[in-house]
């Protein structure tokens, strides 16, 4: 059982946040809201990169050559589903740490890939489609269209559900404030409707939150005061030196599914 501290989080920067909350900027005159939101999306986009560079938590494994990228399953899927369908999607019944081959890309090209993916602060959906433009079409393999719409993430089991690896759903709810009838349950809603007063400071922390709201493909379980939070360690331990000591092995809950944390 843990206990979190005052010092868990930087002033001004909420826990695992990855936007900032419109309420409190309201408050705040024009510069200070567009100083707030460029500083919370650049400290997002350094700690990301951060995390691809130290390989913490990785699920997936890239080969190219005799060169091996690490990643998160997550991140791909919340910034590049498309990409994520036609590579790691193909392959999802191994176990982790498997290496999907990628084609037709230098090794440092793939790498320049990944860093955009973790650390651009814009929408990159067009950047993505060149890069499946290059993967699919100049292999020769019949490009698939990837036409799911957004839904659950996981079944009981945790494994990958494809209904979110679209992009197109004109699904928006999230961003426009409304609770999704499936949690609007008192009893069942497990999920603090505080997080429907975030404003997304980037289209990186708009993924994120996106990835969090849906459940999608979390790989622990936090408690407080019964309630249970899905979540996910990579990005626990990019965005919170608490978590990331907790979860690097040194703590027993480590190597636990599940943190019971006391308020």
């Amino acid at each position: 059982m843990a206990r979190c501290g005052e010092d868990s989080a930087p002033p001004g920067v909420p826990l695992g946040s990855p936007g900032v909350c419109s309420k409190g900027l309201q408050r705040k005159g024009p510069c200070e809201r567009r100083r707030l939101k460029a500083m919370v999306s650049e400290q997002l986009s350094q700690d990301l990169l951060r995390l691809l560079r130290e390989e913490v938590h990785t699920d997936v494994t890239f080969s190219i050559g005799c060169t091996l990228f690490k990643a998160h399953k997550a991140v791909l899927l919340a910034r590049v589903p498309d990409f994520y369908f036609h590579t790691v999607g193909h392959t999802d019944n191994l176990k982790n740490h498997g290496h999907v081959t990628v084609e037709n890309f230098e090794a440092s090209e793939f790498r320049t890939f990944l860093q955009i993916v973790y650390s651009s602060n814009r929408n990159i959906k067009n950047y993505e489609e060149e890069i499946l433009r290059k993967k699919i079409v100049e292999s020769g393999v019949p490009q698939k269209k990837c036409d799911f719409s957004v839904g659950n993430c996981t079944d009981n089991d945790r494994r990958l559900s494809v209904a979110f690896l679209s992009k197109r759903s004109s699904d928006h709810s999230l961003l426009k404030h409304e609770i999704p009838k499936d949690i609007s349950s008192k009893e069942e809603n497990v999920i603090s409707t505080d997080i429907y007063d975030l404003e997304p400071a980037s289209e990186l922390g708009e993924d994120l939150l996106k990835l969090y709201v849906k459940h999608c493909c979390p790989d622990i379980d936090i408690y407080v005061d019964g309630k249970s939070f899905k979540a996910h360690r990579a990005i626990l331990s990019a965005r919170s030196g608490y978590f990331a000591a907790m979860l690097s092995g040194c703590w027993a809950e480590s190597s636990q599914e599940y943190i019971t944390l006391q308020r």
